[in-house]
């Protein structure tokens, strides 16, 4: 069956070499944000948010801006003369602007342009079958000749700006596209039309304007066009991938493989139909494997709020590194592999001899992201997960048959609790039940002759009468069991009792976990709170106990 969509033409790398090939560098960085990722918004960017985006992408790090399309559009007139005038262009960095291979709208481009310490001028044209015969209405030649004949006035109107400082790069746009014979001879061209002075590159930009293939094709076809370039001293080649087919950023990252040595991109991939290159993915994604970007992603969620607010659109949650959700797990599975990697994270390093955990390919610290978005808590979560939370945010653990129990009220919420919802809930089931018994008063008394021995005077409301109980025993919690048992109580016997401090002062209260068993209803939990030991212990004892009385009055 024949496809219904008209496919490129089948292309050979006989020698491909780029899948054998690690990334040892970073390539070159050029944000479009402010040309190719306005044009794509509803409504483009006011000149002040212009200006705030441009200031942005400075801190960051971006030594390429591409700022506009001068001639296209009276605000990106305006916006970079204000960047001209204003003297707002650092020494150390490069505006781009755009210009198609028009003899009028290159003088207008140029004109824009006077008294600019230093920019890049980016000519294109397209150059695959498609566009030179069914929008541009001209033959190979005829292409040929215009980008040429644009060239050289381009050249001309350089040396006519005064002291400005000039790079060329020039587009083929629609290169994945584009015969690849038909492209190296025009860039071949086009380098010796703008002469190029010793130790001046060239950028010859080859872009994956619309995605049509998988990305083996583009970077074969960049390995190739490398093979096939004459002038290497004096040229860099460039990508500008799009994510027609939901794969740009690994277009670039095989284009870098097979040899490209710059990139053109936007944050977080905004940009016409389904978007560009994500910069910040790519840029990550170097990051994880120990190259040096010059890029300053370690506030990553400030990037992300500001880019929103200045373009007035949303980031997927699920963005692979800037998403709310991203360093998020809510399964049970995960929950507990990460909990339990974090708790061995020192012999981890040592095993691999870098940071490493599961599930996690990157330490969200580099980018400014907190460790406490790795485990959030739902119905689907575990364990593990909720016994990471409660260590994390109150500095207590409990026993695994009580997290068991808590994993079930979890369960019934049916959505996500924050950490806080998650302790309410426990102390709520736990800490204050509501049952038969009430304790009122507890006075603890140590025996003068036997300091082992304590004596208990107890004031409790059980079943809704009062009673005053008095019992000694081993210690007062003891001694407070063995009063309890002068009633009619269920029977039950102590079997684990522990303390922990929760919050890291010497004013920290107290938590204390015991467990009950009773013969025919398993074990029941009670918790005690507070900065009196003892008396916590007590509140504990009767929690349990209510529990305990609870479930037998529903048999």
């Amino acid at each position: 069956m024949s496809p219904i969509f008209a496919q490129p033409e089948p292309f050979s790398c006989k020698h491909r070499q780029w899948p054998d090939r690690q990334l040892t560098a970073s390539p070159a960085w050029c944000s479009v944000d402010l040309r190719d990722g306005n044009q794509a918004l509803p409504v483009p960017l006011s000149p002040e948010r212009k200006l705030r985006f441009f200031r942005l992408l400075l801190d960051i790090g971006f030594k390429e801006i591409e700022v506009g399309f001068p001639s296209a559009s009276r605000l990106d007139w305006d916006f970079c003369r204000q960047l001209i005038d204003d003297n707002l262009i650092p020494d150390d960095t490069h505006v781009s602007v755009l210009m198609p291979a028009r003899r009028t709208l290159i003088a207008q481009t140029m004109k824009c342009l006077r008294g600019i310490p230093r920019a890049i001028c980016h000519l294109y044209l397209p150059t695959s079958d498609l566009h030179t015969k069914f929008v541009l209405g001209k033959s190979r030649p005829e292409v040929q000749e215009m980008v040429l004949a644009a060239t050289a006035q381009l050249r001309k109107l350089a040396a006519e700006n005064g002291d400005s400082q000039f790079q060329l790069e020039f587009s083929t746009e629609e290169f994945t596209d584009s015969d690849l014979e038909f492209v190296s001879d025009l860039c071949r061209r086009v380098v010796e039309e703008w002469q190029p002075a010793p130790g001046e590159k060239v950028i010859l930009n080859l872009p994956c304007t619309v995605e049509r293939a998988l990305p083996i094709r583009y970077a074969d076809m960049i390995e190739e066009f490398l093979r096939r370039r004459i002038y290497p001293d004096n040229t860099i080649v460039s990508i500008h991938t799009h994510n027609d087919m939901g794969t740009a950023t690994a277009q670039a990252e095989l284009a870098l493989l097979a040899g490209a040595r710059r990139v053109e991109g936007t944050l977080f991939g905004n940009g016409e139909r389904a978007g560009n290159l994500d910069l910040v993915t790519l840029a990550a994604n170097c990051l994880y494997l120990g190259l040096d970007t010059g890029l300053d992603l370690s506030r990553l969620e400030d990037i992300r709020d500001q880019v929103c607010d200045i373009c007035g659109f949303t980031i997927s949650p699920r963005h692979p590194y800037a998403g709310e959700l991203t360093f998020t797990a809510f399964s049970g599975a995960h929950q507990d592999a990460i909990h339990k990697g974090l708790d061995k994270l020192p012999k981890i390093k040592k095993t691999f001899g870098a940071w490493k955990l599961p599930y996690l390919h990157l330490d969200p610290a580099c980018l400014g992201r907190s460790h406490q978005d790795f485990i959030r808590i739902n119905s689907q979560s575990g364990k593990g997960g909720i016994d990471y939370v409660l260590r994390d945010t109150k500095g207590v653990s409990l026993p695994d048959g009580l997290l068991s129990e808590l994993r079930q009220l979890v369960k019934l919420q049916n959505r996500e609790m924050t950490p806080d919802e998650l302790w309410q809930l426990l102390l709520d089931e736990y800490l204050r039940p509501v049952g038969a018994l009430q304790i009122l008063k507890f006075w603890p008394r140590p025996d003068p002759g036997d300091p082992d021995l304590v004596h208990a005077e107890v004031h409790l409301r059980w079943q809704g009468q009062e009673h005053q109980l008095y019992a000694t025993g081993q210690g007062p919690v003891a001694a407070f069991a063995t009063a309890l048992r002068q009633l009619p109580l269920p029977t039950f016997r102590l079997e684990s009792y522990q303390e922990q401090a929760v919050g890291t002062t010497v004013n920290a209260d107290a938590l204390t976990i015991v467990s009950l068993s009773s013969e025919d209803n398993g074990i029941f939990y009670g918790l005690g709170f507070g900065p009196n030991i003892v008396q916590g212990a007590v509140q504990a004892i009767a929690a349990a106990l209510n529990r305990l009385a609870a479930r037998q009055g529903e048999q």
